[in-house]
């Protein structure tokens, strides 16, 4: 939704990082695939555009990051990983590693957490048509960021 935001460099590592968080729990379901080929197209990327960084090259790019940048790629993390439906202790442990390294606030990921489970109430809620409801979610989440 704000990958936009991110540099060449931060979009890169925001895949690398991506990419490892998927495969954190030895599972790739087909929504993390599919996650990642919409992460590819709101970046306007390839997926030869994705380089294989270890962690701490990754970190360490967005490290140099602003905050609203970090904000970003935790938030979309956690996205990915509510995306499948399991929210396993790998994913907990990976995230939490990834909040400490970018110094996101228990607040916060907590925050970002609720906005996915209350995303999910919201489409399915069906008396509210499909573009009120982007616009809302679109609106929490800025707030949130």
């Amino acid at each position: 939704m704000f990958l936009t935001e991110l540099n060449k460099e931060e979009a890169s590592a925001f895949l690398s990082l991506v990419t490892q968080f998927a495969k954190v729990d030895e599972t790739f379901a087909k929504e993390e695939k599919r996650l990642i080929y919409d992460y590819l197209d709101e970046l306007s990327l390839k997926e030869e555009d994705i380089k294989n960084l270890s962690y701490e090259e990754i970190i360490n790019v967005l490290k140099k990051s602003k905050n609203r940048i970090k904000s970003i790629v935790y938030f979309e993390l956690v996205g990915l990983a509510l995306v499948d439906g399991e929210y396993g202790d790998k994913e907990i442990d990976f995230l939490d590693k990834i909040a400490v390294s970018l110094d996101i606030r228990r607040d916060k990921k907590i925050a970002f957490a609720n906005y996915f489970f209350n995303f999910k109430e919201i489409y399915d809620f069906s008396v509210v048509e499909a573009e009120s409801k982007i616009e809302l979610l679109k609106e929490e989440a800025e707030a949130l960021l």
